[in-house]
């Protein structure tokens, strides 16, 4: 056995030096897709705070005017979804694709009357109902959600 050993020490010394090579190969993919997803992350987040400026966090009172800021945040928001979409893991591509859908549709609908009805009548609702500044708030961090996992 052990001269067995002896007589291929090239070949078992050239195995070892292949192993340890590509583990160090797929230990440095791994490490440069983290980083690479960490900065993406960074600036999908920095994007959607600057689109949001303003309208998130969520201010307790809304002018009438700030409304249509809300459906002119959608194409910047999409812009950076789609830019990070690439580094969000397939297992939550579907989340990520229905919290965006949800920002927008969302967006599209929300309106004065909408918040000012809510707030006058807050007692009237269920518990659980929650009002439009609320549902948007929910959904801007459920976007931002994806950019904190790593």
């Amino acid at each position: 056995m052990i001269d067995m050993i002896i007589n291929n020490i090239k070949i078992i010394a050239a195995s070892i030096l292949l192993a340890s090579f590509v583990g160090y190969i797929a230990w440095r993919d791994r490490r440069q897709k983290k980083i690479a997803r960490a900065q993406a992350a960074i600036v999908f987040r920095s994007k959607i705070l600057a689109e949001l400026e303003g309208l998130y966090p969520v201010p307790r009172y809304l002018k009438d005017d700030v409304f249509k800021r809300f459906r002119e945040s959608i194409p910047g928001i999409e812009s950076a979804a789609a830019e990070f979409r690439h580094f969000v893991p397939s297992c939550s591509k579907n989340s990520f694709d229905t919290a965006l859908k949800n920002y927008c549709e969302h967006c599209n609908k929300i309106t004065w009357e909408s918040c000012v009805t809510f707030n006058i009548l807050p007692g009237e609702g269920k518990p659980e109902d929650i009002g439009p500044k609320e549902i948007f708030r929910q959904n801007v961090n459920a976007l931002l959600f994806f950019a904190k996992k790593t």
